[in-house]
C-alpha cells in the first residue's frame, strides 16, 4: 500500500448527476449507479491501474476491477457515488472489506493517510509499524486480509523473488565486465537497461510497489550495482531521478 492522490472526479459527474444516481440507488439498493464507464476510468488513472489496497494490478487484462466504497454504501447511501468514497480495488480486498464500518472502526485509506506512517514489512508480510499505530494498523490488515497467504502473500513473494534474482544477475554481470564496461557497447547497455528496469519495478505504477520498492533499496546487491555505476561515471539523470522515486516510496523494514 502507497500514498495515492485523489484526482479531480470525471467532469459527467456532475452534482446534479451525482443526486439522480443517489436517489436511483436509495429506490433501488440492487442498482449499480457507481458501475459507469466514466467512473471506472478515472479510478483506474487514478490508481496507476492497481487496486489502492494491495496494490495488485487490475482492470483489462490483470484482476478483475471492483469499485469499493470506502464507507459502506449500504449505511451510508447518501455517499454512494461520492467520489471521495469510491476506491478501486481488486475482488479480494473489496469482498475481504464487504460491511466493514469505516466510520466506527477505521481503517487507513491511502487516499487520506500515508502507509508509510503505520506499516512495516517483513518477509512479503505488514506489520504495525509502530505500538501508536497498532491498532488501526492491525484493523486495516485484518479488514482487508493483506497477508492472506494464498490470495496476497504468495504473489508478492512470487514477483519479489524474481525481481531479487535480477537485481543480483545484472550486479554480477557488471562486476564480471567492470573493466569493459565503459568500451563495450553492447555490455554497458545491457547493465544500464538492466538497472532502469530494476528501479520500474519500485516505481509507484508498478505492482506491489511499496514491498518492491523496499527489495531494491535494501538490497545489498543494488547497493554494490549502484556504487559500480558511479564509479564508472555511468550513473546518469534518469537512473537518479528512478532511484530517488523508489526510496520515496519504500515502508520500513522489519529486521527482527
Amino acid at each position: 500500500m502507497i500514498k495515492v492522490e485523489r484526482i479531480d472526479k470525471p467532469k459527467e459527474l456532475t452534482d446534479d448527476i451525482q443526486r439522480q444516481l443517489t436517489d436511483e440507488f436509495k429506490k433501488d439498493k440492487k442498482k449499480q449507479v457507481w458501475n459507469k464507464s466514466y467512473i471506472r476510468r478515472e479510478l483506474l488513472k487514478e490508481c496507476h491501474g492497481k487496486c489502492v489496497y494491495c496494490e495488485s494490478l487490475i482492470g483489462e487484462g490483470h484482476k478483475e476491477m471492483h469499485i469499493d466504497h470506502f464507507h459502506y454504501k449500504d449505511k451510508y447511501k447518501d455517499e454512494v457515488v461520492s467520489w471521495e468514497n469510491l476506491n478501486p480495488s481488486c475482488p479480494h480486498c473489496n469482498k475481504s472489506k464487504s460491511s466493514h464500518d469505516t466510520y466506527a472502526e477505521p481503517i487507513i485509506n491511502p487516499f487520506e493517510q500515508n502507509p508509510q506512517d503505520y506499516f512495516c514489512i517483513k518477509h512479503y508480510r505488514y506489520y504495525s509499524k509502530n505500538s501508536e499505530v497498532e491498532e488501526i494498523a492491525r484493523r486495516t490488515i485484518g479488514v482487508l486480509e493483506l497477508n492472506d497467504t494464498e490470495n496476497v502473500v504468495m504473489l508478492r513473494f512470487k514477483v519479489g523473488e524474481a525481481l531479487i534474482q535480477e537485481i543480483q544477475d545484472i550486479c554480477e554481470f557488471a562486476i564480471e565486465n567492470k573493466d569493459i564496461l565503459c568500451s563495450k557497447t553492447v555490455k554497458r547497455n545491457r547493465v544500464l537497461r538492466g538497472c532502469r528496469n530494476i528501479l520500474k519495478k519500485g516505481t509507484r505504477d508498478a505492482e506491489y510497489a511499496a514491498f518492491m520498492s523496499s527489495i531494491i533499496m535494501g538490497d545489498s546487491y543494488y547497493k554494490k550495482l549502484k556504487e559500480l555505476l558511479k564509479e564508472l561515471n555511468l550513473w546518469d539523470d534518469e537512473l537518479q531521478e528512478l532511484d530517488e522515486e523508489v526510496d520515496k516510496i519504500k515502508l520500513q523494514r522489519n529486521e527482527d
